[in-house]
Parts: structure tokens; sequence; C-alpha cells
């Protein structure tokens, strides 16, 4: 019996020889040579594998009868406006996307293009004034199977409708386009039951209604995920993540000028989650919405934010100003997601730390916004490894200590408190044998030290990869008060779980920090030494909280919740006698919220990576509190008592 060994990387070279790794389209087989596979997981034989109807690695000098999908920028919308009617013809059908550049490999996939026209990644965008009617008709050119068409319908609507269509059928759809808003649109490929196959999530578009008298200039940027299939033995073989057709660095690099204004309507159209960071610079959140759904803020319900969580399907609205010139970028934060292991998995080595789900901004020359005030604050840490018992760290260390952190633990590193415009710098010592750079996570800075390595650059600096003994000094800028983080921005996933991370704190001109009533809880991961558990979730650098911690009835405690853990998702509670008792948000990612925002609440949102969330609770009474924090990367909650005495 012929067996294949099954990896969570698969870097392979197909090409039509007999062995090893079988993938079938509806109308040839290829079978692929492997070349390397990296965490070999199982055993299995090919009798056990059914027809994989999911995408195979291609090459540009192969010959090729399949039409060629184009990265689509949604520049511009699909279909034909007559009066009030939008009519667009749709095909759904097989073709090769390169979702890098010709000279690297690509993919076949099935796609969405205009009929008579070429496929794309997205699918086409659909963008229409309210009012208009929209008369679709979709193809379905997929040899040997359905596929059901959802979002086809008109907005705002809480039952989501479909249309299926058998292999080599065609349907028409006509319906009002709707209320304004930001949505999309997608399709299944077979059965529900059937979809075992992986990811396919290339296969959706963005869907925009604009008010009668337009909408102020934009763009539109939909996230696309496809991937070999999840249920075969072992793991996901390879995936691909792509923002308009394209993968990180080969996406589209945005160029503003000093000073403008930037929305950008962003659509997760994958069945993941996606913690989006800008670098350097707040964005005002506008909407949020989903296939069939958009909520449109009001003034007082706008917030900022450098990390804003999207759920799977979802869109966002932003707004952004350019005010300081240098080389940014916008990023989804889960660490997997903008790994390097997300590139075409051809054995090759790309030269980029970063892949994915990855935009990059150059913002021109031009003036700062940049404040500074009062003496010089420099201070000086030393990224070192370290081994406490079995486990081996990454750590930062600060050699002369200024700060009031009482943490024992050498992960996270040691919080900084720092205060509000004070010139501030920082010099980072790399005695590991490794090399590594700091990103300052959440604050307005100089691109030359926001510690993207070898991209981060302004002023005719750049940010350095920091290799063994040798060191670089930050300027960081501290422009609001607020909860933020630091940590390492090369390989990213590795030196995170080993404990290169840490808190920092800026306090407002005249305010003082006092541990007493401000509490740091900071979420990460470490690697497991149990084969069946990769990582485990810790705060504080530790699998339980403190036992006991004590507060005083009437005073009002800052708790700063910090997820910096590759992935997952966290949120806090607080009881006492088993039962919930009331808190307020004041704060996300280091920006006050508005008042209207500031919630009383039981239980809060779970914040993705990336996001930093302050909340104020001032106990009424005397008595046994319970903090309780909860991350769906761990069965059990966090817990910490607080014993609350009148004095």
């Amino acid at each position: 019996m012929p067996l294949l060994w099954i990896g969570f990387h698969l870097f392979s070279s197909c090409q039509p020889q007999s062995s090893q790794i079988l993938t079938e389209l509806p109308t040839d087989n290829t079978y692929c040579r492997t070349s390397s596979i990296s965490l070999i997981s199982s055993l299995v034989s090919l009798e056990e594998i059914s027809k994989v109807e999911h995408p195979r690695i291609i090459y540009s000098d192969e010959p090729s009868d399949y039409p060629r999908i184009e990265p689509n920028h949604n520049w511009v919308t699909s279909g034909e406006l007559n009066n009030d009617m939008l009519e667009i013809d749709l095909e759904v059908a097989w073709g090769d996307f390169y979702m890098e550049d010709d000279s690297k490999a690509g993919f076949r996939v099935i796609a969405i293009g205009e009929k008579g026209k070429h496929l794309s990644i997205p699918a086409p965008l659909i963008r229409v004034k309210k009012g208009t009617t929209i008369r679709a008709t979709i193809t379905n050119s997929i040899p040997d199977s359905s596929i059901s068409v959802f979002g086809m319908q008109e907005r705002p609507s809480t039952v989501a409708d479909s249309i299926t269509i058998l292999s080599g059928e065609s349907k028409m759809v006509e319906f009002k386009a709707g209320m304004p808003g930001t949505y999309l649109y997608w399709i299944r490929a077979g059965a529900k039951k059937r979809r075992i196959f992986g990811e396919e999530e290339q296969l959706a578009g963005a869907f925009i209604i604009d008010p009668i008298e337009g909408s102020p200039p934009d763009r539109v940027m939909v996230m696309n995920i496809f991937s070999v299939p999840k249920e075969m033995p072992g793991r996901d073989a390879w995936e691909a993540l792509t923002i308009n057709g394209k993968s990180w660095p080969y996406t589209e690099l945005f160029e503003p000028e000093v000073g403008d204004t930037l929305i950008w309507r962003v659509i997760n159209a994958s069945k993941r989650n996606h913690p989006m960071h800008l670098h350097g610079f707040y964005y005002d959140v506008l909407s949020r919405g989903s296939t069939l759904q958009d909520e449109i803020y009001p003034n007082d319900k706008i917030s900022q934010v450098v990390t804003e969580f999207m759920t799977r399907r979802s869109t966002v609205v932003m707004r952004w100003i350019a005010t300081r010139p240098g080389k940014w970028l916008y990023h989804c934060h889960l660490s997997f997601h903008v790994s390097s292991e997300v590139k075409i998995p051809d054995g090759l080595d790309h030269g980029d730390h970063m892949a994915g789900l990855v935009i990059g901004i150059n913002v021109k020359p031009g003036e700062t916004d940049l404040l500074w005030k009062g003496p010089e604050k420099r201070i000086e840490l030393e990224a070192l490894d370290d081994q406490i018992g079995n486990r081996s760290l990454k750590i930062l260390r600060e050699s002369m200590s200024e700060s009031s952190d009482t943490n024992s633990s050498p992960v996270p590193g040691p919080l900084l408190v720092l205060k509000q415009y004070q010139p501030t710098f920082v010099t980072v010592s790399n005695s590991m044998e490794e090399p590594t750079s700091i990103h300052w996570h959440g604050l307005e800075i100089d691109s030359w030290s926001d510690g993207v390595p070898e991209w981060s650059s302004s002023d005719g600096k750049t940010s350095p990869i920091i290799h063994q003994n040798e060191s670089f000094t930050y300027k960081l800028g501290l422009m609001r008060p607020g909860s933020f983080i630091y940590h390492s921005h090369l390989d990213d996933i590795e030196q995170l779980t080993d404990g290169l991370y840490g808190p920092m704190i800026v306090l407002a001109e005249g305010e003082k920090y006092d541990p007493e009533t401000d509490r740091i809880y900071m979420v990460g991961w470490r690697k497991s030494e149990d084969p069946d558990l990769v990582f485990i979730t810790e705060i504080n650098g530790d699998t339980v909280l403190q036992d006991f911690t004590r507060g005083v009835v009437g005073n009002t405690y800052r708790i700063r919740l910090m997820n910096i853990a590759p992935a997952g998702r966290v949120g806090i509670s607080i009881f006492k006698g088993g039962e919930p008792v009331t808190f307020k948000i004041i704060a996300k990612d280091g920006a006050d919220l508005p008042e209207s925002l500031q919630e009383e609440m039981n239980k809060s949102f779970r914040y993705g990576v990336g996001e930093a969330a302050d909340f104020s609770f001032t106990p009424g009474e005397a008595g046994i509190y319970t903090l309780s924090i909860k991350s769906n990367t761990r069965k059990k909650p966090f817990e910490q008592k607080w014993e609350v005495s009148m004095r």
C-alpha cells in the first residue's frame, strides 16, 4: 500500500509524475513531488484520500489551457449601468492565479469574473447608489460541482437568501440595492456537507452601496483566503492570504501626501478573524458591517484605534490622516496570517520576514505632527537568551531601571513608565544568538523608530535588523497618555512565544503612576513541552495569576488588559459571591473612548491580538471579588481574588 506524508507546510514542485501527493482537478490528474516537509504529523495511504477539490501549485512556464485570474484592485465597478439598473453577468470557473508575480509559483483555483472578461480575486466589485436595481446573471462553469450564491439581495436583511446553480447552468436574480453601506457577496462551491477540503474564500467580493449624493473618495480592500484541505490527515499543507489579490510584499503600495485623509473600506471575505493594525497612526472606525448589514456610527460613537478586530465575513470603514512622512504598514496582527510561512510554497527564500495580509504605506516627505517637551529620558534594554527550568526564553531586561515595575518574572519585559511629550530614547542591545527588532505598538512615532526592520524609514534613517552584539537607539513619540505594548517585529511567532514583549504606560503631564491602583494584565503565549499542545496561554508571564491582591472600598482601579499573543481573544469579568459586578470601559489602544462609549458592563468584549483596553473598577463594598480573564485558547479562565476592605 503506497504511503503519503502529510505536514503543516508542504513545499511542492508539481509535475506529471507518479509519487506521493495526489491532487485532482475535475478535468485532469496531477501528482506533486514533495521537496521538503516540516512538522510531519501522520502517515496516510492514498486509498484513504477521496477526490480532492482544491487548488494545486502551478508555474508560469507550464503549458495551461486555463484562463488567467487577475488581481482586483477594486478601482472600477463591474457591470453596465443603464438609468437606475445595473446589469452584471458573472461566471465561476477554474483559472490560474499568481498572488506574487510570474517568477514565483501560482495556484489553480476557482474564481469569479465578468463573463467575457477575466476572472479575478477578489470577485468583481459591485458598487451602486441607493435606489439602483441590480440584475445579476451567474453562470456556473465548474465541471461536476454546484455552487451556492450568497448576498444577491436587498440590504439590510437579517435573513440570508441563497441561489443554487448546477454545473453548466445560469440563473438570473433581480433586486433593489437597499441602504447605503459596505457589504460583501460570496459563493460556495459544492454542497455544504462536502466542504471539508480547505478554504475557498477567494470566491467573494465587495458590495458597496453609496448614498444618492455619493461618497467621499475611498479605497476598497478585500481579504481572501484559500488553502489546501483542513480535514486531510495532518494539518494544512499550505494557505494563501491576499489583500485585493496579492500577498505582501506584492500588495499595492499607498503613497499619500502629508495631510491627506484616507478612507478605506476593509472587507474580511474569509471565515477567519483578523485584528487589523495600523502602524504609527490612529484611525477612526466609521462603521462595522457584514454580508447584509452595516452600522454607520454617528460622530459621538466614532472611536479611535490602532487595531480593530474583524470577525469572519465582516466589514469596517476606517478613516485616518497621514500626519507625518515615512514608510508604514497596515496588517493583520495574527502572527500566523503575516508569517513568511504563508508565502508561495515553492521552497525558495524570498528575502522578507512577512507575507500575507500586509499593506505598505509610503507617506511622502513633509511636516510632522510630533511634539517633544522637557528633559530627555534615556532607557537601555538588553535582549538576551535566558533559561528558567526547562523553558528557554528570549527576554528584554532594563539595564538601569527607572520604572516602578514589581514584576519578578522576566516575561513580560520591564514595564516602561513614560511621560507624555517627553523626548525618550530607548537603546536596545542584542545579546541573543539571533537578530531582532522592536516595534513600539500604538505609539505615534517617527517611522525610522517604528521597528519594522529594513522597512520603517524617514528622515534618511531606517529601522535596522539588530544583529547579535549590535544595538540601536529608538526615539519614541509619546503624543497621548495610555496603555501601549512593545514587542519583537522579527521572526514574530518564535520571539513572541519566547518572551520578547512588554508593557508601556504613558502618563499625562502632571499624572503619577500608582501601582496600588494600576493593574496590568498582559496576555501572551509560551511554548509547550506537551507535543499535543504547541502553545500555552499565560498572563504576566505565568499560567496562573497571583492568588490575592488587595483593594479598598471607594478606590478606583485602572485595569489594563493587553493582548500580544500570536493569536486568540481575551475578555474580563468581575464577580462577588458568584454574581457579576459592573465596571466601565474607558479606553481602547491607549486612546480614551468618547463618553458615549464609556459603558458600564459586567462582561467585556473579547479583544484580539494587538488590542489593549482599559477599564475602571470602583468596589462599593468590602468582601472578596474575583477578577476573571477568559481566553478562547484556554479551557479555564484566569482568576484572581481581590480582598477589598474598608481601608
